[in-house]
């Protein structure tokens, strides 16, 4: 066996060796409970009633009252050599044979750490591929929303102006409309300063001064100023289509 010590792991000492020269232990024999050091640990690997009965594990610490990690059964005071992985526990031969556990699945510790190993190593590796698949999951979603929403850019650049010049269309329209009593009254006012009759003059001046007044009544920048009805109806209809692509959006992120 080596004689390099394991990094980052408590030094645990030979029971066995004086005092005065005390060993890093290299086992712990899980029956004599005692841990030894690689001079002491011979005889349990070369003795083969002791290599088959005798069970090793890496060094526990040892306190007053023997191992700091119990070895035996608290129920029968044996030793634990075997793990019901039923009930994920270490259990000795009376348990396994007598007890509650003696229907359950048993396995020797060799056993059941290789088998456990393999399937905790299987886990780790669906997690993974798991956590991938939710990555890429993630990106293609990433990128729909990106691509959705460029769309949806466009589409409402389209709409404002459409909206926009709509409402300039209407507003012309209506400023064309009351553009005409204007120029009626124009009209009225030139026909009668071109009238050198007093009595035509007089005639006509009851029509000049109506075409007149409503000219006057008429406010042609009706429409135009911020804040106007035209503006909120635009805005009505901007908030509709947004709210619309708000509420899209969110459908398919649940889903």
């Amino acid at each position: 066996m080596s004689d390099n010590l394991p990094k980052g792991r408590h030094v645990v000492y030979c029971d066995m060796c004086t005092e005065d020269n005390k060993q890093p232990a290299r086992k712990t024999c899980m029956k004599c409970e005692i841990s030894m050091c690689v001079q002491h640990l011979q005889a349990h690997l070369t003795t083969p009633v002791l290599l088959q009965t005798h069970p090793l594990t890496e060094p526990i610490a040892s306190g007053n009252g023997g191992l700091v990690v119990t070895t035996k059964c608290p129920q029968h005071g044996k030793l634990l050599e075997y793990y019901c992985l039923d009930d994920f526990t270490c259990v000795c031969v009376s348990c396994a044979i007598e007890d509650q556990h003696r229907l359950h699945n048993m396995k020797t510790f060799s056993t059941a750490h290789k088998e456990l190993l393999e399937k905790v190593q299987a886990e780790q590796q669906a997690l993974l591929v798991k956590a991938d698949g939710a990555n890429t999951s993630l990106e293609k979603w990433e990128k729909n929303e990106r691509e959705k929403l460029g769309r949806s850019s466009v589409r409402l650049i389209e709409a404002v102006t459409n909206l926009r010049d709509l409402a300039l269309t209407r507003v012309q329209s209506s400023v064309s409309a009351r553009m005409v009593s204007v120029k009626t009254s124009k009209s009225s006012l030139q026909a009668a300063k071109s009238e050198e009759d007093a009595f035509r003059f007089l005639q006509m001046y009851s029509q000049v001064h109506q075409d007149l007044e409503n000219a006057k009544a008429v406010d042609l920048r009706k429409g135009l100023e911020p804040g106007s009805d035209r503006d909120k109806l635009l805005d009505v209809h901007l908030d509709h289509m947004l709210n619309n692509s708000s509420s899209s959006g969110n459908a398919h992120v649940g889903g």
